[in-house]
This record gives C-alpha cells, sequence and structure tokens, in this order.
C-alpha cells in the first residue's frame, strides 16, 4: 500500500496555520512535515505541533531530507516574483507537485484547502491580488435559495464551492453529467462543514425544458448562475448544430425558467463573444443578446459576466507544458504572436459572484484580467524553470476559430467602474434592434438540427451582424 504524501507548508503565517488545522479536523495532520518560512524569527519554532525547519531559501535541501512529496504554498500575498523564486530549484530538481492559495484566500478563515490548485502560469507571470466586496458579497447571497447550471463543470463548480462561504440558505446543483455531479458532491462533502446550506443535487440537460421548470417551480431560487455551455472552440467548430441547441437554446430555455418565478439570472460569459471568429464564441454572443433582450422585453434582472481565459488544475497548461518539457521537448506553441489573459478558476468564481451582487439589471460586467501574455514567452519561462537543456519550441499554428488575442468588449460599449476596481460594468451606447435574434429564436432554432453547418452559421452570423452595427 501506498504510503501517504510528506507535504512541506511555505508560509507559516496565518493561512498557513490555517491550512494545518484543516488537515488536523481530518485527521491528516501527520503528512505535514513542518513548514518554510523566511521570517528567521521563527525557524526552530513549532506551530501547533509542527516545526518551522527552514527558510525557503532551504527548500530543495529540506524536500530531499524530509522525503517530501508535495508543497503547498500558503501565502496568499505572494508575488509572481517570489513564487518563481520558491519553485525554481524545486522544478528543476523534482517532479512533486506543488499548490498554491489563490491570493482570495486572504477574504477567508476556513476552507482554503478546496482552493489549492496545481501552481499555473498565472501565479509565475501575472499574479495579481484579487480584490472582493465582501459587504456586498454578503449582502447579494446570505439566506437565498441559489441555482447553479453547469455545476459539474470548472466554473460552475467553483460557484457553488465558493456560495458555501457566504449565509446562503440552499444551493441547487444542476448538471447533466451523472459522473460530474457525483466528483462534486464529493468535493463539497470536504467544503460544507462550517455551512448550514442545504445543497441539492440534480442530473438535468438544460434543453430539456419540462423538466427544467419543475426543478425551478420546486425549489424557486431566487438568483441563478448560467454556467452550462459547450465551451471547447475547435470541437464546437464542427458541431454548430449542438453549439446552437444547448448554448442558445439551453440559455432561452434558463431564461424562460427564470422569468416565470422572477428569478435574477447572472450569465457566465467569455472573451470568445467579443467579436466572434469561433462559433462557439457566436453563439455565446448570442447568449448574451438573448440576456439583453430579456431584460427589456420582460423586465428581468439579468446580467452577464465576461473573463479571459482561467487556468486551474483540471487540465492546466503548466501540467502540459511540464509534460513535454521532462520528455525533451518540443514545446507545442500555436503561434508566436498568441496572447491570452490568465485568471485562476477560484478567484474568476468568486468575482462572479462579486459581480452579481451589483447587477439592477441589463448589465454586462468585464472582469479585470490584467494584461496579456504571449504564450511564447511563458513557454520559454516554463522551460528556463524546469531544465538547464536545450528544448525546441514548436509552432503548430492557428486553429480554426482561434484568434491571436482577446478583446473583453465591443468598441460601442460604455464601460462604467462598481465599487469593485477588479469589475467593470459595460452598457450600450446605441439602441438595440432584436428583430432578427426574435426571428431565429421563433423559425431556426426549433428547425436548427434541419440545416446544413454553413446554413446555421450564415443565420447566426446574421443576427449578431444585426446586433453589433
Amino acid at each position: 500500500m501506498k504510503e501517504p504524501n510528506r507535504i512541506l507548508l511555505i508560509g507559516a503565517g496565518e493561512a498557513g496555520t490555517l491550512i494545518l488545522s484543516e488537515f488536523s479536523k481530518r485527521s491528516k495532520d501527520d503528512r505535514i512535515a513542518g513548514f518554510l518560512d523566511d521570517d528567521i524569527r521563527k525557524i526552530g519554532t513549532l506551530i501547533s505541533g509542527k516545526p518551522v525547519l527552514a527558510s525557503t531559501d532551504d527548500a530543495e535541501k529540506i524536500i530531499e531530507e524530509q522525503s517530501i512529496d508535495e508543497v503547498i504554498i500558503t501565502i496568499p500575498s505572494a508575488s509572481a516574483e517570489k513564487i518563481e523564486r520558491i519553485i525554481s530549484s524545486i522544478l528543476k530538481k523534482s517532479a512533486i507537485k506543488i499548490s498554491v492559495l489563490p491570493s482570495s484566500a486572504k477574504y477567508f478563515d476556513s476552507g482554503l484547502l478546496s482552493d489549492l490548485s496545481e501552481v499555473s502560469f498565472a501565479d509565475i507571470t501575472g499574479r495579481e491580488e484579487v480584490q472582493l466586496d465582501i459587504e456586498s458579497m454578503n449582502s447579494e447571497i446570505s439566506g437565498k435559495t441559489v441555482l447553479v447550471t453547469g455545476a459539474g463543470g470548472s466554473i460552475g463548480s467553483e460557484i457553488c464551492k465558493n456560495l458555501l462561504r457566504f449565509s446562503v440558505k440552499k444551493i441547487i446543483c444542476i448538471g447533466r453529467g451523472e459522473n460530474s455531479i457525483y466528483e462534486l458532491e464529493n468535493i463539497l462533502k470536504n467544503t460544507s462543514a462550517d455551512s448550514s446550506a442545504e445543497i441539492i443535487y440534480r442530473i438535468c440537460d438544460v434543453r430539456n425544458y419540462d423538466y427544467l421548470k419543475s426543478l425551478f417551480n420546486l425549489y424557486k431560487p431566487d438568483i441563478v448562475f448560467h454556467a452550462a455551455a459547450h465551451k471547447h472552440v475547435p470541437i464546437m467548430e464542427i458541431n454548430e448544430a449542438e453549439a446552437c441547441a444547448n448554448n442558445i437554446g439551453g440559455t432561452r430555455n434558463v431564461l424562460d425558467a427564470c422569468r416565470d418565478i422572477s428569478a435574477k439570472f447572472i450569465l457566465v460569459s467569455t472573451d470568445k463573444a467579443v467579436y466572434p471568429l469561433s462559433f462557439m464564441g457566436s453563439t455565446k454572443r448570442m447568449c448574451e443578446m438573448l440576456a439583453l433582450y430579456y431584460n427589456k422585453k420582460f423586465n428581468l434582472n439579468v446580467s452577464a459576466v465576461r473573463f479571459g481565459n482561467v487556468l486551474g488544475s483540471r487540465g492546466s497548461v503548466i501540467r502540459l507544458f511540464k509534460e513535454q518539457i521532462q520528455n525533451g521537448g518540443p514545446v507545442t506553441v500555436t503561434d508566436k504572436q498568441m496572447k491570452r489573459y490568465f485568471m485562476s478558476i477560484p478567484e474568476a468564481a468568486l468575482l462572479v459572484i462579486n459581480a452579481s451582487a451589483y447587477s439592477s439589471g441589463g448589465e454586462i460586467f468585464m472582469l479585470e484580467m490584467g494584461q496579456q501574455y504571449y504564450i511564447n514567452d511563458i513557454a520559454r519561462k516554463m522551460i528556463s524553470l524546469l531544465t538547464d537543456k536545450e528544448i525546441e519550441i514548436k509552432y503548430t499554428g492557428l486553429r480554426k476559430g482561434e484568434k491571436l488575442e482577446e478583446k473583453l468588449n465591443y468598441d460601442f460599449e460604455e464601460i462604467q467602474d462598481t465599487k469593485n476596481p477588479k469589475i467593470k460594468s459595460m452598457t450600450a451606447v446605441k439602441n438595440y434592434d432584436f428583430t432578427q435574434l426574435e426571428d431565429f429564436m421563433n423559425n431556426a432554432l426549433p428547425a436548427i438540427y434541419s440545416f446544413d453547418a454553413s446554413e446555421i452559421r450564415k443565420k447566426v452570423e446574421s443576427v449578431i451582424n444585426s446586433f453589433n452595427i
């Protein structure tokens, strides 16, 4: 039987102590070998029975001496430079797992273990401290019943997890994949100990309006976060009908269900919906348009939240590059000029919840993602961190629907500040014409599977063009 991992905590401050406490509650504190900390006054002391072994400069030596299998960086305020300094020597000498707390962890005093994610590009390049308006979030969520679609996905599951940090009354987790909902249930079991919220899990496809409506009528959610969508750009390029039926049709069904009970609706959107080149991005732009339409026609409290790439442990790019480098290369990069925004999944999910507190209806919110980074530069940085060998970078070329860089807003959208500098509110400086959107929803969408791919693209493009003029 494999021995449990030996874990080294880097950072003997408040967050590190809280992490140790959570291990203790689970009777797993025997896995913690001790701490590293740069405060020389702490070195040689005990914290909750665990020794502060050395400074972070001695990480490589301590890992070898203590037979460490995993490192957790428990410093939410750590800069990108500090994280890079800590991990640089470790990565070149060892294949051990390195996890990090997001900067948002500084706002909370429990459930930090569930915040951990494998160290990502965002942590060693553009790591910025996230800002949260906790007072507004508490006011928005406290005592409410909240429903999340796509609850088993990366963003949906993170929204569910973070809702438990507030005094939410009930969370309805909806997803169509049995396995993803099963995994979510296991995750939330470990994060709900300090919450009195009732958690309900339902297998439901958002395209099944009758069942969806029955769930809404049964649980009567006050707030709905709509994260269910097909999101993979290359796959949706050859599955146009499915992208329309799921993304656009599913969004309409959720909006109709919200309208029947006057629930607040928050759409999880993407930067790919701005001047879309991909078909997936086009369907997400149509979802934004639908949300604005339901606000105007039915006075429904709806908003959308746009953000760029999110990085987390599932499908983390650092894993791919790390594997490619350890195998001797090549490291595959799409294009030398490709740039992307980066943000961790926990921080994006928290900012989506925060944005919902500012919605009065009809807004599109934009998360401040910082600067865009060249993927080529990040690949080179990873190579320098992981090895002293020469590693080839292979350029594979743009795939259909991919952009060299993303935008978070249209030129005709007026950007305004909110109470949180990390969240901007946008309104269009024009009146939208919904005529073609209505025609698509009433006539094209019900028959979407009867059209060929080129017809579907023409119909969607026509609606978007009518809306963006």
